[in-house]
């Protein structure tokens, strides 16, 4: 799995400025909003072999679509699209519903774009030519929600999605599809294999609940014509408690990206020649919280 990984001092290592640069909790996650789709595009792309005359269309305003940079999930960089405001993601998770919502409604992560009792919803759009030398199409992802883990097996469903020329290609590691009642069907567990728990008080630099593993998405195109990506992803049941998806920069195209489990991170590649020693760390602590 792609947790976040916090590094102690191993022998080579003899100052607090060598554990800074080797740490990715060093090196800060961020997010940049913008709804620029030349921006998002130009981030996204890949190796694009076969494809050509690219376009993009958006839904929504920028505060819930933008960049990310140096990211917990390991995806390095990409495009984030979010149904609250993606300013909002990086930083701690501070407090979550614990496993049985009570009568209160703590939060990180909850804006409610047009009501609170009105599902948001966020839609990106890529249309493109494909030539008669390209046959699938390919990018990884991971989907994220303020939802887990007290909302598994609820009406408070959020979904992702992408519809390659209308048929939906955003499947987890066992053919379902991407929602929070498939990864978390129920609270108490067992959760799915593709789930990342990220409690309150855990390391992991970001606000969500909890994500998923790096996923592979992949879908046969229709030569010698038009094909039309979309990228859904939306709240289900109200506005609240934010969902989010992250696109990893450069791999939208056609060819099949490394398999994330079998590629080591950059900064584990590099720590691990000097540093004797890693150590996995992974906060577990809960608390309640329930919808009015």
């Amino acid at each position: 799995m792609n947790l976040y990984r916090n590094f102690t001092i191993g022998a080579a290592l003899t100052s607090a400025a060598a554990i800074a640069f080797f740490s990715p909790s060093a090196i800060a996650f961020t997010i940049t909003p913008t709804n620029n789709t030349q921006t998002l595009l130009e981030a996204l792309l890949g190796q694009t072999y076969g494809l050509s005359n690219f376009s993009m269309d958006v839904t929504k305003n920028s505060q819930a679509m933008g960049l990310f940079g140096n990211d917990p999930f390991g995806l390095g960089s990409g495009i984030v699209l979010s149904t609250g405001k993606v300013s909002q993601i990086p930083g701690y998770n501070a407090v979550d519903g614990g496993l049985i919502p009570q009568n209160y409604y703590p939060n990180d992560l909850s804006t409610p774009f047009i009501s609170p009792t009105t599902s948001d919803s966020v839609s990106l759009q890529i249309s493109f030519d494909a030539d008669q030398t390209a046959s699938k199409l390919f990018f990884q992802y991971v989907f994220g929600s303020e939802e887990f883990v007290e909302f598994g097996g609820s009406k408070f469903n959020d979904s992702f999605e992408l519809l390659l020329n209308g048929t939906n290609l955003a499947k987890l590691s066992d053919g379902k599809t991407v929602t929070i009642t498939n990864l978390v069907p129920d609270p108490k567990g067992d959760f799915h294999p593709d789930y990342i728990n990220n409690p309150a008080g855990s390391s992991i630099p970001t606000k969500l609940d909890g994500f998923t593993r790096t996923l592979t998405f992949e879908g046969l195109l229709v030569q010698n014509t038009r094909n039309i990506l979309t990228i859904n992803i939306k709240d289900v049941g109200d506005g609240r408690l934010d969902s989010a998806v992250f696109l990893k920069g450069g791999s939208l195209g056609t060819a099949l990206p490394p398999d994330p489990e079998k590629v080591p991170e950059p900064g584990l590649a590099i720590a691990t020649l000097v540093m004797g020693g890693l150590i996995l760390r992974k906060g577990r602590k809960s608390s309640s919280r329930s919808r009015d």
